[in-house]
């Protein structure tokens, strides 16, 4: 699902253009589109910086799209949650819960278990340091001799 950048950029154009047609409509139809574009654009950011040479690895697409559902099913309960005071403690452990700390788990670990293949790898600092400009100095915090 996550898996190209050209699938991420279609994404964020998507929830732009239901973020327009909810505030247009408006009701019922266009709360369900604005929530669904509150779902889709944050998922389809964190996938376009992710994507390195514009694909995704795998997992890190795997992690995007649990992300996803999780973030829609915790949307579409608090859109049936939503009216009457009976329905504040539950809207509440569902925005805690659903939208606020499974997401921050589910990306946390996520990053954690990809972080070697996304973070700064030995090669990596290699070509970093054969492109240093000769005459500085590693001891002298980067002060030219």
């Amino acid at each position: 699902m996550w898996r190209s950048s050209a699938t991420a950029l279609a994404a964020i154009a998507a929830s732009s253009a239901l973020a327009l047609v909810g505030l247009l409509v408006g009701g019922s139809v266009g709360a369900w589109a604005v929530a669904l574009a509150v779902v889709v654009l944050p998922v389809a950011l964190m996938a376009l910086g992710a994507a390195r040479g514009g694909r995704s690895e795998g997992r890190t697409a795997a992690v995007l799209g649990f992300l996803a559902l999780c973030l829609l099913a915790s949307f579409g309960v608090l859109m049936t949650l939503r009216g009457g005071p009976d329905a504040v403690p539950a809207s509440l452990l569902v925005l805690f819960g659903g939208v606020w700390l499974l997401p921050l788990v589910v990306v946390g670990v996520g990053y954690a278990l990809t972080f070697r293949h996304h973070g700064v790898s030995d090669d990596d600092l290699a070509r970093l340091a054969a492109l240093r400009r000769p005459g500085v100095d590693d001891q002298a915090g980067g002060e030219e001799r």
